[in-house]
Formats: structure tokens, sequence, C-alpha cells
């Protein structure tokens, strides 16, 4: 018992100071009172205003008596004396009341009496303390001696959630503030324009809990919903939205935020005229919009629908905001990074177009146009074909300097070319494996049957044709393809599209300047016959002493003899880095394009295992050390047994650190990194064995030159070569032939034989796919032999065919 009452006052004071927690004061005040109390109960009730109507909530109680969360009835008859305008102490006797009247508490005892006390802050009601006693009737002089404990219950209370309160401000302002660094953090983990858009609703929507959220971006004078994410039946991403169509593009007009929490706003009605009242979507009834700006300009909306709960409000409205300058932010970067990407695009395309139209050589031609654009368009594959009497035949392919006869590559671009032959417009398709499984039939349903065979034998799962047409019909097929579906954006298309323009053009040209007369080359040889047989006798003697001395320089005079081909920079040596353990990545240190060394971490691997593994196997290194030394010191038998035990326990601590040391991933090599978006693993658990990264070693490239079946006999294993690329004409690299192919490849109209060339790339300027041309040094032998070999041969097999048996 609390006696006497002051000290009891006195008493409740301290204990409700030491508490800060409303619900923990209210339950000490019940206690108390009950402690005054002999054979009562005591409910602390709080008396709160919402939207214009009270609602009691307990949030204390002591004695045999339990109550709901949603305590007090406001119907109930009982507290009507505590809703009038003097609140009043009110007391009933248990035998005036029934059991109906006081139904939210639970008792398992007979009520004498129950009494209802208001809790006043400056006459307002915030309150009451409901007493039941089971003995005898309370008697009004028994709650006037509870009055100072009253007075205390009141401010204790009250400020006890003001504290409350602030503390959840404060926690809530946190949690926004970390929600709008993970989205900052987010979306400048990528810097292409199309996932930067994409990702916007699926963080926004995470961050503020709705229904949906559409991003809208202006282009021209209308707004296009570019991305969102959630359900909502009245738009569709792609739809445009012009000033007087809808509020979205009325808000973007005024440039302010515009929250609409009324459901029926007429401008809410327009939005769900057209919705399907069949729709389980349910329709607008609320919406948040704020503008995105832009260096002073507004680019786009943020649309936010159907608050969870209730409608938005002007707190939703600072933090919706605040992602806006966050969204608008990385919308900025990813702009910036796709414009210097078309820059890029624009200046390989004006370098391709020059090496395109510097030559009429066809083949020549068709190297350039599958290998040259490698270095910005990002297809793994590209080839060639020319229409052969309405067929196509498959002319040249990437990386390859000649097409070889029964390549399994070669026969697969085949077969899809006679498919793609029957397509006369251009084709752009893909197969998405949206649930991971290569196989969906989802995914494949929308894909010819050609198509699909193709993309299960090869792997790829996209390709982009186009025809080559001019005002004479069709000239032949372009075509790419990779093995992600998405390798192609706009600005790639709209490149290809300039590129097949201009290479129809080249194509028309050489394939007309191979159909030239030989006409051409006769005429001016009878033109110098006929003015030969019209000059003197003196002349004629001038011409053969010229003749005979040509002769004399033809046998005697040595020339250096070499032979030419086509160069062409074959695929790289490439090692994949494979996590040792399973793991979470850490850090990743190294990003796409990056030179590193051998040895250079490109990521880790979380080792707080291994590192507590390490410690506690050091521990009992250490531990088991001092015994050994012990036993030494005291001659104990014991010190051989203790030396076999450091000498485990020393390789155990070995291999503990090579365990924690495997956790970072390093370059075996010296090369370049060509893994995309590597940043994006950071987080990601990794198997043991599986990719991390991929590093392209460009410390020495291997040139492969094709040279004529002709030439192929004065082939030799360490014989000079000369290499010029026409992406570096201006230098020369000069080293000796490794390896000469036992085996023709087949060409355009004429086989050829390899030779291979190891160059030096310390500078890592050779890449795979350049294309150009190469000598190789044979020998010194006569003028006439250097000159006059590949006629002469030409003559003889031609007079063999005409008479040799």
């Amino acid at each position: 018992m609390l006696a006497p009452l002051n000290d009891a006052a006195a008493e409740v004071g301290a204990l409700l100071l030491a508490s800060t927690d409303s619900a923990l004061r209210a339950s000490t005040i019940a206690s108390v009172i009950v402690d005054v109390l002999p054979d009562s109960a005591c409910v602390v009730h709080r008396f709160v205003l919402a939207d214009g109507e009270g609602e009691w909530k307990a949030i204390g109680a002591a004695g045999d008596v339990s109550v709901d969360e949603t305590s007090l009835n406001g119907g109930s008859p009982l507290i009507l004396p505590l809703l009038s305008e003097s609140p009043e102490l009110t007391i009933y006797p248990g035998s005036e009341i029934r059991r109906e009247d006081y139904s939210h508490l639970h008792v398992t005892r007979s009520v004498a009496s129950i009494a209802y006390l208001p809790m006043l802050r400056e006459d307002e009601l915030v309150g009451a303390l409901e007493i039941l006693t089971f003995s005898d009737v309370l008697d009004p002089d028994q709650l006037e001696e509870i009055a100072p404990i009253l007075q205390l219950a009141v401010p204790a209370i009250l400020s006890a959630e003001d504290v409350e309160h602030t503390r959840q401000n404060l926690l809530d302002s946190l949690h926004r503030m970390s929600q709008l660094y993970d989205l900052e953090k987010s979306l400048n983990a990528t810097l292409e324009l199309n996932t930067v858009m994409a990702l916007i609703p699926v963080k926004a929507t995470a961050m503020l809990a709705c229904q949906a959220i559409h991003l809208w971006m202006f282009e021209g004078e209308a707004l296009r919903l570019k991305a969102s994410h959630g359900e909502d039946a009245t738009v569709e991403e792609g739809m445009t939205q012009a000033a007087g169509e809808g509020y979205v593009a009325d808000m973007a007009e005024e440039g302010e935020p515009l929250l609409i929490d009324d459901p029926d706003d007429e401008r809410l009605a327009l939005r769900n005229a057209n919705l399907d009242e069949s729709s389980e979507v349910p329709p607008v009834t609320n919406a948040l919009l704020v503008p995105l700006i832009q260096d002073e300009a507004e680019i786009g909306v943020l649309e936010a629908i159907n608050r969870e709960g209730r409608p938005f409000d002007e707190d939703d409205q600072f933090f919706l905001s605040s992602m806006a300058e966050t969204v608008s932010s990385a919308l900025k970067n990813a702009s910036l990074m796709m414009a210097e990407r078309k820059l890029e695009i624009l200046e390989a395309l004006v370098r391709v177009s020059s090496e395109i139209t510097s030559t009429l050589r066809l083949d020549r031609l068709l190297q350039l146009i599958v290998n040259s654009p490698q270095n910005v368009l990002p297809f793994e594959v590209s080839a060639i074909a020319l229409d052969t009497r309405g067929r196509l035949q498959l002319k040249a392919v990437s990386g390859m300097v000649s097409l070889p006869m029964g390549d399994v590559q070669v026969e697969r671009l085949q077969e899809l070319l006679r498919w793609l032959s029957l397509q006369p417009d251009p084709l752009h398709l893909k197969q998405t494996e949206e649930s991971g499984e290569p196989n969906q039939e989802a995914a494949k349903s929308d894909l010819p049957v050609a198509v699909l065979r193709h993309f299960e034998e090869t792997g790829y799962r996209g390709l982009y044709s186009l025809p080559l047409n001019d005002d004479q019909g069709r000239v032949g097929l372009l075509l790419y393809e990779s093995s992600d579906p998405e390798f192609l954006d706009v600005p790639h298309i709209e490149m290809i599209k300039i590129l097949a323009g201009q290479t129809t053009v080249a194509i028309r040209n050489a394939l007309l300047y191979r159909e030239v007369p030989l006409i051409s080359l006769l005429e001016p040889l009878m033109q110098k016959r006929a003015a030969l047989l019209r000059t003197n006798r003196g002349r004629r003697l001038t011409f053969a002493a010229i003749a005979a001395a040509v002769v004399l320089f033809l046998v005697f005079c040595p020339l250096p003899m070499r032979v030419s081909g086509d160069a062409v920079v074959a695929a790289q040596h490439m090692v994949t880095i494979t996590a040792p353990v399973d793991g979470n990545v850490e850090a990743v240190f190294a990003h796409e394009g990056q030179h590193v060394s051998r040895g250079d971490v490109l990521g880790s691997l979380n080792n707080w295992q291994w590192g507590a593994e390490l410690a506690t196997t050091q521990a009992k290194y250490q531990e088991a050390e001092l015994a050994m030394q012990d036993d030494l010191a005291h001659n104990a038998a014991q010190s051989g047994a203790d030396r076999a035990q450091v000498e485990y326990l020393r390789s155990e601590v070995d291999r503990a650190r090579s365990r924690r040391d495997s956790a970072q991933l390093r370059s075996p090599i010296a090369g370049i990194v060509v893994t995309a978006n590597l940043q994006n693993l950071a987080g990601q658990h990794l198997d043991a064995g599986a990719a991390f990264a991929q590093v392209l070693d460009l410390s020495s490239a291997n040139v492969q030159i094709s040279i004529p079946e002709r030439d192929a006999s004065l082939l030799a294993p360490g014989q000079a070569a000369a290499i010029k690329l026409d992406s570096y004409p201006q230098r020369t690299w000069r080293e000796a032939v490794s390896v000469v192919s036992p085996e023709a490849q087949a060409g355009d109209g004429d086989r050829t034989f390899t030779a291979e060339v190891e160059v030096q790339n310390a500078d890592a300027t050779l890449r795979a796919g350049m294309t150009g041309q190469a000598k190789i040094f044979i020998g010194w032998r006569p003028a006439g032999y250097v000159l006059l070999r590949r006629p002469a041969l030409w003559m003889w097999q031609t007079l063999w065919n005409w008479i040799g048996w």
C-alpha cells in the first residue's frame, strides 16, 4: 500500500519521472490507484479527436481487468457525462448498470460499482480514469483522495506523448534520408538512360507506399509516359498527353506541384472516364504530382496515385519533391552520357564512311563493312550477304578473313539467310528470358521458327537485319547478332541505317567496277603498236636497245620478293576471374575498359568469417607455442608432442590465411577489363566457380594474313612480315611468321592459306577484328622472276588447260 496519500503522490511523481513511455506511465497511474482503493481495478483511457469525431483508446490498466486497445464505445450511456461541456465525476452502482454497458471490459468478477473520472487539460477532455470495485460501492470521498494523483496523470501522459511524437518524427526523418540516399545510389549506379528511367518508378514506389508511380518526360510540347510501376488502368506506357488533355500536362504547363486529395475532383473524374467498369484495378481517387527541374528548365513530371490507407498530404508532397531532385540529377547524368555516346557514334560513322568510300575492291570493302563499326556497335557477329540471281549469298563475317568451307557458324548463317531473303523489311528480333529459363514458351511465341532454331543453336538472343536496296533492286543484306537481346538502342539503329545507305552505294560501285570490259585495257596497247610501226629504222633500233637492256635487267638484277594479303587481328586471349568460394561481393575496384596489371585486385568477397577463423587459429597456435616453450624450459616429456601440435597449428594458420586471402579477386594477367556493368555486382552473391569478371590479354596479338593459293609454296615460318592496319595507317608492325596453315580456306573466288604473326601489343592498340594489309619477305630474286612470275604462271595454266594432258 502507498500511504499516507501525500507520500504516495510524491512516490508516484518519482515513478512517472523515471518512465518516458506514455503507456508505462498510464500503467503506473492505474497501479497506484488500485493500491489506494482496496479490491479495485483501474483502466486509463485516452480521448483523441479524429476527423471531427472522438475516439477512446485504452493505454494502461491494472487489477483484475483487461480491455481491448479501442476501448470505450462513444454511444455508451455510462460516458455521456464525460462528453458534456463540463465533464464531471460519475459513479454507477453495479445494480444500476447492465453488462452490455461495459462490454469493452473483460472481467471475471461481479462489479460493485464503476466510476469515471475525467482527465482535463485547461477544461479540455483528454482522457478518463475508469475505476471498478468488486466489494463495496465507491464513495465520492474516496475518489477525492486520489485527486493529487489525477493531477499528476494528465501532464505526465501528455508530456510522454509529446516526447514519443518528437522521437517518431526524428526516426521518420532519418528513414526518409536513408531512402533518398539509397535512391541516389541506385540511380547513379548506371548511366544507361533507359535503365535509369525504368528504375525510377520502381524505387519511388518502394519509398512512397501508393498504388502506382509514373514518369512523364517532355517530347516537344507534349508529355510522354516513359516508365511506370504499379497498377493503373487509366494510362499505358508510351501514351502522350498535351495541355488541356489531362491534369498531368496542365500541371506541367504551370510548373508547380499538384496535390489532389478529393475523390470527387472533376480532374480525377476525367482521368477515370475511360476506365472499364469490369476492371479489377481501382480508379484514381487521389494524386500527387511534382515537376522534374533540370538547369532551371522543366523536363518532366513524377506522378503518384492512390496513397495507401489515406490520401496524399503535404508531407508526402515534400518527400516526393525531394525524390524529384535526385531523379532530375540522375536523368541529367544519363542524358549527358547518351549525348557523348551519340557524338562517339557520329565520329565513328564519319570514319567508317571514309574507309568504305576509299576502295573499289569488293572483298576489301566487305571486310571493312563487317569489321570497322565494332568499336561503337555492340554486336558479337556481323555478316553481309550479296544478291546473286535473286538469292542471298554470304560474303563476309566479322573476325573472318575468309569463309571456311564446312564451318558450323557459316552454315548456320547461310541457313538463316535463306529465311531472311524472303523478308522485305528491316527486322529487329529478340528473345527475352524474364523467368531465367532459356526455353520459355512465352519468350518464344512471337518469333519465327527459323529464328528460334537459330537462337537455340548459336546461343544468340537478338538480331537486326537490314536489306540493302537501291533504284536498281536488291543489293544484299546486312546482319548483326548478339547474345544480349537489348544490344541495340535507338542511336545504334540510326547509325546502322545511315551505314546501310552508304554501304549500298559503295557495293554497287564496286560491282560496276568489276564489270568493266577488257577492251578498255587493250585499246591503249593497240594504239602503241600502230604508232611503233609508223616509226623509222633508227627509232626501231633504239627501241630494240632499250628492250635488250630491259631483258638484262630482268635476268641479272635482283629485287626483293614479297607476297601480300589481307591481314586481320584474331581474337585475343581472355581470362575469366571466378569466385574461389561462396560469398557476397563486398566491393568492386575496377570497371569496364580499365587497364589492370597482373595481381591487381578487381573486387573482394566478404571475409569476416575467414578472418574470424584465422584469428581463432592464430590464438590456438600462440597458446600451443607458449606451452611448448614452457615444457622445453622444464625438460618435460610432453615437449615432443607440443612441438608436433605447434607444427600442425602453424599449417592450420597458413590454410586459414590462404582462405582469407582468397576473398581478394585478382587478375592473373595484365590486360583490360571487358565485363560490362561490373560495379553492379557489388552486394550480389557468387557461388564457388561463378564468373566475376573477364580480362582481355592485350600484351600480344595474333595477326592472320591470308595469302593466295598461288603464293602458298613460297611461305615458311621465320620469314619477315610487315603489317599495316587501316586503323593506324601511319604505323607499321614488323615481326616474323610463326605458323603457316596447312589447310586452305575458301575465299571470295579463290582459296587462301593463313600465315600467323605474333605481334607485341604492350600499348594495347591492337584489337580483335582490325583489318589491313601485310607483306611477307620471301628473299632476293631476279627482277624478271619477281615482276613476271604471276603473268607467267597464269599463261602456263591457261595453255595447259587448252593443250595439256
